[in-house]
């Protein structure tokens, strides 16, 4: 069998055999022959050096996870530089489909834990949380910009950096804005003096760590003792 079907993310590719091997559909796929232009000197071949399986990880089919076997076929030009053929579906030294990526960021979001996603998409927790950081990433800011009036106050979390960890939140409408790992004086200071330009005063307990470095990062803040 041969035939072009409209899967998600396998646009134009060419499904040779499909099989179902220990309750997932494999599917075997390959890219149609096209000229292609050689990275080294930008000369156009169709002349063709050998074929390699890949295996790749692909979205659910059926409510099957899905394999693709895909024969990645390989090109040589005259100047002697081999590559592989361009696809759609998969980046460079990639294990998973594109889809498959795309799938398991916004699973990685919306859903209640890591383990139930690593579950519905038959991967590890580790690659999850993986493909959550990249996410994550994109989204986190290189600084924040602390309002004129602030509450600091600290909380029993559970990290690496100690056994407490500071809350930084808007005093007026009680919006949190940041934490901080720990709550020691330096931590407190150093960051205030990074994002602390525009606060005028701050709520807190009477710690002294907490004082010291208020007064000390900040240009003399009024202090409301909660």
């Amino acid at each position: 069998m041969k035939s072009i079907m409209n899967m998600p993310g396998l646009k134009d590719v060419l499904i040779t055999k499909i099989e179902e091997i220990e309750g997932k559909y494999a599917l075997y796929i390959e890219m149609p022959k096209i000229p292609h232009t050689c990275p080294s000197c930008h000369s156009i071949t169709s002349k063709v050096h050998d074929y390699r399986i890949q295996k790749i990880s692909h979205l659910k089919w059926f409510e099957r996870l899905t394999v693709l076997y895909y024969k990645r076929r390989r090109y040589s030009c005259s100047c002697g530089k081999r590559f592989s053929e361009k696809s759609s579906f998969i980046d460079r030294y990639q294990r998973f489909s594109k889809e498959w990526n795309q799938a398991i960021q916004i699973l990685g979001v919306k859903s209640p834990t890591f383990k139930s996603v690593a579950e519905k998409m038959g991967t590890s927790i580790s690659t999850v949380i993986r493909r959550f950081d990249k996410v994550a990433e994109k989204q986190l800011t290189s600084g924040v910009t602390l309002p004129k009036i602030i509450a600091i106050d600290e909380y029993k979390g559970d990290t690496n950096a100690g056994k407490f960890q500071l809350v930084i939140a808007n005093a007026e409408t009680h919006e949190p804005i940041d934490i901080l790992p720990n709550r020691r004086k330096d931590t407190i200071k150093q960051y205030l003096q990074k994002y602390g330009d525009q606060v005028e005063i701050v709520v807190m307990d009477m710690n002294q760590s907490f004082k010291a470095a208020v007064k000390e990062a900040l240009n003399r803040p009024v202090i409301i003792a909660d």
